[in-house]
């Protein structure tokens, strides 16, 4: 991010969910805030401060929360943005060391599909994978409770089949290390 870039609220908001919240990855857990106690216990409130009401209207429009009596609830895409977040992280500090366990995802969705299997594709790409096959992917990064997070978000909108496999081993790995530069 650029040093003159202003971040939103919603951005904001999405950094603090981030570093309190490990009900993050259980998805039958609502996460809901009330926007003026949210404000208030960050400093940024005062009574009648036009700017902040303002923040909180444009807060409503945001694509991450659903707002509903008085309080913001956390969506599935609030969800995928903060844990994307993470795994941009976990990316940058295990870049290169590895835990010896490989993680796959297999999955098989119909050509009818095609925009969700591409979709998927470039995420996998995105999060580290690479691909062995068209449907096969492979990562050494010890990101599985966000992936599989992901996943279940993911497949409630895919038709087909997505599996993740966790290896400890697997045949003649050196081609996987080189590609990985483990």
């Amino acid at each position: 991010m650029k040093k003159n870039q202003k971040i939103s609220l919603a951005n904001i908001i999405l950094i603090k969910l981030e570093e309190k919240l490990e009900e993050l990855f259980d998805l039958g857990i609502t996460i809901m805030f009330n926007p003026r106690k949210l404000t208030k216990g960050m400093g940024l409130y005062r009574d009648y401060n036009y700017p902040i009401y303002r923040k909180i209207n444009n807060l409503k429009r945001s694509p991450y929360f659903t707002f509903r009596n008085d309080n913001f609830y956390l969506n599935d895409k609030g969800r995928v943005e903060i844990i994307k977040n993470i795994v941009n992280k976990k990316k940058k500090i295990n870049k290169n060391k590895w835990d010896s366990i490989w993680r796959i995802i297999i999955f098989d969705i119909p050509e009818s599909k095609r925009r969700d299997r591409d979709f998927l594709r470039r995420e996998l790409k995105w999060m580290g994978f690479k691909e062995l096959q068209h449907s096969v992917w492979i990562s050494p990064y010890d990101i599985e409770r966000e992936l599989t997070c992901l996943l279940k978000l993911w497949c409630k909108d895919f038709q087909g089949d997505i599996r993740f496999i966790r290896a400890q081993k697997v045949i003649d790995d050196q081609k996987f290390r080189k590609m990985f530069v483990l």
